[in-house]
This record gives structure tokens, sequence and C-alpha cells, in this order.
């Protein structure tokens, strides 16, 4: 179960950029990870450009920035699974957005089972 969390800046997306990106980015984590479409949750969170910075200095109107993370199981994902899926993430952003700059971030992080999970169920529990 794959809970994922990208961070763009307010109308950077309209509507129907952020569907194509819950879908395709969905899909990554379904071919790529091997993970359940049906459990993969994902949550965009619209950033103010004066929140966020690269340098120091904060983001020009004209600069397109994401971050992306994703947190898994610790243990279920290999480490050739984790470059393909950033790859691809930054392809599919890129592709959605123009003037994608390179300092992007894209995290993969391994939890712990026993400390997270959606419920009343641990990921441990549900193994």
């Amino acid at each position: 179960m794959p809970f994922v969390n990208v961070k763009i800046l307010e109308n950077q997306f309209d509507e129907s950029q952020k569907q194509k990106l819950i879908s395709d980015l969905t899909d990554l984590i379904v071919d790529v990870m091997n993970r359940e479409k049906d459990l993969t949750t994902i949550v965009i969170d619209e950033i103010r450009e004066t929140s966020w910075a690269i340098g120091g200095k904060a983001i020009s109107p004209d600069t397109s920035v994401s971050f992306v993370n994703i947190k898994v199981s610790k243990g279920t994902t290999n480490a050739e699974e984790m470059a393909i899926m950033q790859k691809k993430t930054k392809a599919l952003l890129s592709q959605l957005l123009s003037n994608h700059v390179d300092e992007n971030y894209f995290i993969i992080d391994e939890l712990n089972p026993a400390g997270w999970g959606f419920g009343d169920i641990t990921m441990a529990q549900r193994s």
C-alpha cells in the first residue's frame, strides 16, 4: 500500500492535469513496483510559490517544481525498482509541466511495517 505525497506549486496544474498525474503515477506504481492499484493512495499538496525556495530564493512564477515522496514498507522495493520509479516519475512530470527544473526531489521512504498502516491494522499485520 504505497502512500504518495506530491507537492507542486499552486495553479501549476489544472484539474485535468492533476487527474492525469494521479492516473499515470498510479499506473507507474502498479507496473514498476508491483503494487495493488486499489491500495495506492496519492495526495497532491499545492504550495504557494513564496513558500518554495531553491538556493535561498523563492521560485519564480514561470518555473515548474515538484516534490514526490513515496512511502512503502521496508524491504518490499528493490534498488532497481526505485531507480526506475525516479526516472519515470521525472519524465512524467516533465511531460505534464513546462520548464520543470532539475532541482526537484524524489524520495522513497521505506518504513517499518509495524509502524504504519491503514484502518486499525499495521502493514506488518497485513502481511
